[in-house]
């Protein structure tokens, strides 16, 4: 099933400046002729860099933002219809990059109840969903604290919890790390893959760390507004000069791969973990 289909997605806003002759109006295209489609289940990745219309897809996926031409549906739900916007964003939940801003209680467990409590939801239903998403996020001994007194990464779980109470199908997460150290990222990672493979989530996750994709079912390259790329991470991080052409990394070890093939050393440029860089190098030894 389609969980996110996009068709010929285009946005555009008008950008208003001022010179000395008065005010400038100018049309922006931040999204042109976008086609994706996201299956159920699946952990997708978007990758652009800052500007390059990454984070208004996701905003569409939510029904925040709506297409000036074509079309988004979440479950054939197209968002243009304001009498669904309810179910799309029950159906799709968003997590941004400040959990500050999406933190709205002053107890951990208050806060994640509060979705539920706005849909309507039965008070002991509500207990239920607030203790289960605690624990998918491994944060129950953190049920009555403060928001303010935790970690960075801890607060985006937590972010990632109340969306989870209100049962969602899919998860946007527009990038959610940006804002945390390495273990903060790290422990939100995590996060995100078990809810992948354990729960069954859709996951969306929008970033410009390279790392992050390798573990992706499919991997989209917005650049400029355009879908320019989109593969498994091996066909997408294999082309090290186009990736970078659209100003992003690769891997640290899938660069270090490529470099050592443009001194003539027979590596497969599809490496992106340490563990194949090791057993391609043996191999490699093993030839000479």
């Amino acid at each position: 099933m389609n969980m996110v289909k996009s068709e010929h997605l285009t946005y555009e806003y008008t950008r208003i400046t001022e010179d000395a002759n008065g005010e400038v109006h100018e049309k922006i295209t931040a999204l042109s002729d976008v086609n994706i489609t996201i299956e159920q289940g699946e952990f997708v990745v978007v990758l652009g860099h800052n500007g390059s219309g990454k984070s208004t897809f996701a905003k569409h996926i939510n029904a925040l933002l709506e297409p000036t031409k074509g079309t988004l549906c979440v479950k054939d739900m197209d968002t243009r219809n304001g009498d669904l916007l309810w179910d799309i964003r029950q159906s799709a939940g968003m997590v941004f990059q400040n959990p500050d801003n999406q933190l709205v209680a002053t107890i951990v467990e208050e806060d994640i109840a509060f979705g539920p409590e706005n849909m309507g939801v039965e008070p002991s239903e509500i207990r239920k969903r607030v203790d289960e998403a605690l624990a998918t996020v491994r944060m129950e001994q953190y049920a009555t604290y403060s928001p303010s007194k935790l970690s960075g990464g801890q607060k985006q779980r937590i972010a990632i919890a109340g969306v989870l109470a209100m049962k969602p199908d899919c998860i946007v997460l527009d990038e959610p790390t940006a804002m945390l150290d390495p273990v903060g990222r790290k422990e939100v990672l995590e996060t995100i893959r078990r809810l992948n493979r354990e729960e069954g989530i859709t996951i969306i996750l929008i970033t410009h760390y390279m790392d992050e994709a390798v573990q992706a079912d499919r991997v989209y390259v917005i650049d400029d507004g355009k879908l320019v790329m989109e593969g498994v991470p091996k066909e997408i991080f294999s082309q090290v000069e186009r990736l970078q052409g659209y100003g992003l990394d690769v891997p640290q070890v899938t660069e270090v791969a490529y470099l050592l093939r443009k001194e003539g050393i027979d590596l497969p440029a599809d490496i992106l973990t340490i563990e194949e860089m090791v057993g391609a190098i043996c191999q490699y030894k093993s030839t000479i």
